[in-house]
């Protein structure tokens, strides 16, 4: 059957009522931009709309096909059953409606998933090339995101900018990963059908792309690219994303990916002043060399607080392809509990950050030693004693308190009503009573023996 287009869905959703099968989505709006037009997000296949409940501020991302795919459905079951089983803290609830919505009298499937409102990957780093430690820390919450995803024998199929969210945590001062579009992802169930799509280019094994690969090992190449690019960023900085960013990429290109041994990119990379960059790099130059399996894992590559150097042959290897050696890197690691092949990773300075769970960046205060903190707290309790000692002294000693003496002029004649004149908005510090009126002499006796009164403004 012909599968309708943008302009069709743009017309169906401005309808919810009567264009969506969902209850809740027929009680929605959807997004529009200043002309009340929707504001669909259009993809290789699909559009996708935000669709909002004013009433209770529901919000889903609404996805509309615009072509056929075979086997669609029980893909998108399969996925959900078993993403229900694993519980993976970075991925966004979700539904597949056959009947979904209504365009022209004939019911289309749509995928209603949980609206994620963030920042894409790409965003977040262009916002934050300023801030090194918060590029490496993400760095760290990446290959934790890799590990949990390999252990739930979960491949997404197409880890790029656009499927990377950074959203608000729990606090404030949180920041939590997520993982939305599962078009491409593979599940065991999944294991021996075709890939559902292969993933963006810039992102991708040329192998993949060439041959529609599917399985559990097309996640390498992309969590490897992110991974590097990302490191050197933490290297290099703005100038670096000045060069080399197109707005729909993360440094690399397809090109680049395709021939890294023609990639200008891939040669300034290869010499920067940094051992992680280097090896990053050189495992994925040689990555792109091989077939899909045999490239690394970052959760290899990366351990903790330590990462894979890379061996004489794989550095002869790389620098034939990429020329020259670039920096060097010691296969001796210093820590003596370390592999000897792996060194510790050397991470920016800046603020530390902790890790609420995998999927989180969490912003940390600096933390004290037991030691400095009795120090802190000797320390106030001698400013406490000498406050307790000062302040009272400091207070019988004050002088009394000064108050405004107020002449009364001649008695209004003729039926004039005349104001006794007073400050003229507030009285001057130490005094009493109110403004225009004179304390009399017991007020003033008692003022002397408690001392100097508080300063106070009448409206």
């Amino acid at each position: 059957m012909s599968w309708p287009v943008s302009q069709d869905y743009n017309e169906a959703v401005q309808d919810p009522g009567a264009s969506f099968g969902d209850s809740d989505l027929r009680a929605a709006e959807a997004a529009t931009n200043a002309l009340g037009l929707p504001l669909p997000c259009s993809g290789n296949f699909a559009d996708v709309y935000q669709l909002r409940q004013l009433a209770t501020g529901a919000s889903w991302a609404v996805k509309c096909f615009t072509r056929s795919i075979a086997g669609r459905q029980e893909r998108y079951e399969e996925i959900s059953r078993h993403l229900s089983r694993v519980h993976l803290p970075f991925t966004v609830d979700f539904v597949y409606l056959e009947e979904g919505i209504r365009v022209q009298g004939r019911w289309y499937p749509v995928v209603k998933m949980q609206w994620v409102e963030g920042l894409l990957l790409n965003q977040f780093v262009r916002d934050n090339l300023d801030k090194p430690a918060l590029l490496d820390a993400l760095i760290t919450l990446w290959v934790r995101m890799a590990r949990r995803l390999r252990e739930a024998e979960v491949a997404h199929g197409d880890l790029q900018h656009g499927n990377v969210l950074l959203v608000p945590g729990s606090r404030t001062t949180s920041l939590a990963l997520k993982l939305i579009d599962y078009d491409g992802m593979f599940v065991p169930p999944l294991a021996g059908r075709p890939a559902g799509e292969v993933g963006h280019p810039a992102y991708q094994h040329a192998q993949r792309r060439r041959e529609e690969t599917a399985g559990p090992e097309v996640d390498r190449v992309p969590l490897l690219v992110i991974a590097s690019a990302l490191r050197c960023l933490v290297t290099a900085g703005p100038s670096l994303w000045e060069r080399y960013d197109t707005g729909d990429n993360l440094l690399f290109r397809e090109a680049d990916l395709r021939t890294p041994a023609e990639s200008a990119l891939f040669r300034e990379l290869w010499h920067l002043p940094d051992p992680l960059a280097h090896v990053l790099v050189g495992r994925l130059a040689l990555a792109c060399q091989g077939p899909i399996a045999q490239a690394p894992l970052v959760t290899d590559l990366l351990q903790e607080e330590l990462f894979s150097v890379l061996t004489p042959e794989q550095e002869t290897q790389a620098a034939e392809l990429l020329g020259g050696n670039g920096l060097a890197v010691s296969v001796q690691a210093p820590l003596a509990k370390a592999p000897a092949d792996r060194v510790p990773i050397a991470a920016p300075a800046g603020r530390r950050f902790d890790f609420e769970n995998t999927a989180t960046i969490r912003f940390s205060r600096p933390r004290y030693s037991p030691k400095s903190v009795f120090i802190a707290w000797i320390c106030v309790g001698f400013v406490a004693a000498a406050l307790a000692v000062l302040l009272p002294s400091g207070w019988y000693m004050a002088p009394p308190a000064a108050t405004i003496e107020v002449k009364k002029g001649p008695e209004p004649t003729n039926g004039e009503t005349r104001h006794a004149p007073g400050p003229s908005h507030r009285t001057r510090p130490g005094t009493t009573g109110r403004r225009g009126t004179e304390p009399n002499a017991t007020e003033r006796e008692k003022s002397t023996e408690r001392g100097p009164a508080t300063d106070r403004l009448d409206p």
